[in-house]
This record gives C-alpha cells, sequence and structure tokens, in this order.
C-alpha cells in the first residue's frame, strides 16, 4: 500500500527523538516520520509509476507553502490499530504570517489552507478513505500507539499534550509516495506552483 506524504525536515526527526523517553510505555514507537496528506487504497493504486503519473496533473499549479508543529495531540478512538495514537499536530501557516506562502494557497484560492487544499485535490483525484480522509482528515505525524504500560494512559497523553514544543516550521516544496512495505519515500513529485 501506498500513500502521498510530506517528507519531515531533521528539525521534526529531532523533536520526535527528543519526546520518546516519554513514549516507552506505548506499544509502538515510530522511528520513521512522515506527514501522510493521503493514503492510496485499491487495486488500481499498486503501481509506482501510475501512482506518480496521475500524481503530476493533480498537483499542477500548487506552490510549495509552509507548515508548523503545534504541539502533541492524540486521537483517543482512531478508526483504525490500536489506542491512543500520539502525534504531533502540524497545521500550514497562514499567509503572511512569517510564511513563504504568496497567498495564493495550493488549490488557487487566497487565504485557504493550502495542506488541507492538496488533501482535497488528492481525494478528487484518487478518492477517500472512509473514516480517515475528508472531512476527518487531521494532518499529524505520528509518535507512538497503542498502550503497555503499566500506568493510566490517559494521564501520560495528558503530560505528552502539555509539553512545551520548539517552534519547528518547514516549506513543503515537493511529495513523496511512501510505500508501507519498505516504510521509505519510493518517488517524489515537487510543487513548482
Amino acid at each position: 500500500m501506498y500513500s502521498v506524504n510530506v517528507p519531515v525536515p531533521w528539525a521534526v526527526q529531532r523533536l520526535a527523538a527528543s519526546l520518546e523517553p516519554d513514549l516507552t510505555e506505548f506499544a509502538s514507537i515510530r522511528d520513521r516520520h512522515t506527514l501522510v496528506v493521503k493514503r492510496l487504497d485499491g487495486r488500481d493504486l499498486d503501481d509506482l509509476h501510475r501512482i506518480r503519473e496521475r500524481l503530476r496533473p493533480a498537483l499542477r499549479g500548487v506552490a510549495p507553502f509552509e507548515v508548523r508543529v503545534t504541539g502533541v495531540d492524540a486521537f483517543e478512538n482512531p478508526p483504525l490499530g490500536d489506542a491512543p495514537v500520539v502525534y504531533l499536530a502540524v497545521e500550514a501557516v497562514p499567509a503572511g504570517v512569517g510564511g513563504s506562502d504568496d497567498g495564493g494557497g495550493a488549490d488557487g484560492v487566497g487565504g485557504s489552507d493550502p495542506l488541507r487544499a492538496v488533501h482535497d485535490r488528492l481525494v478528487r483525484e484518487f478518492g477517500a478513505v472512509s473514516g480517515l480522509e475528508d472531512a476527518e482528515y487531521v494532518p499529524h505525524v505520528t509518535l507512538a500507539r497503542g498502550w503497555e504500560g503499566t500506568g493510566d494512559p490517559d494521564a501520560a497523553v495528558a503530560r505528552l499534550c502539555e509539553r512545551d514544543l520548539d517552534d519547528v516550521r518547514w516549506t513543503v516544496d515537493e511529495l513523496g509516495v511512501w510505500t508501507r512495505e519498505y516504510k521509505e519515500i519510493a518517488a517524489r513529485v515537487p510543487l513548482r506552483g
């Protein structure tokens, strides 16, 4: 299975690593981090070359844009897999707020959230994965999931959510096609505007 992801910079990797001591009681801690923009699910989406060729026209006109980590949050009842899911919340930086966006937005609509606009474009192109995308889409970088600890998972999540984090921002200037099998980006598509 593939997904379309925003590659994250070393600053995000370092931030995630700095939180690892507080994640030890979770069942699974991610060691490779990425921000999923669109999951690709279906028989016609198993060929990397075809996916990349469909992405190019779908992303035509999308300019690079800036995003930032806003804090730690959690999905208490995720639609798939073990709970809770602890993640770094990510949002687009509004145009004119220290960002590099010229105000045009990823979908050509001024003032829109370019990260959400890219997600919406890709949902129109590839269809939504029920329960995970469209209105339910929450941009995030997963840190850990499931609970194996002896303490209260809600208290552990609350402590993580209260953490003050460094201001981490980066420019999204490409998207990658992530392969779940190899846990890496197998192809890249630049955002050229």
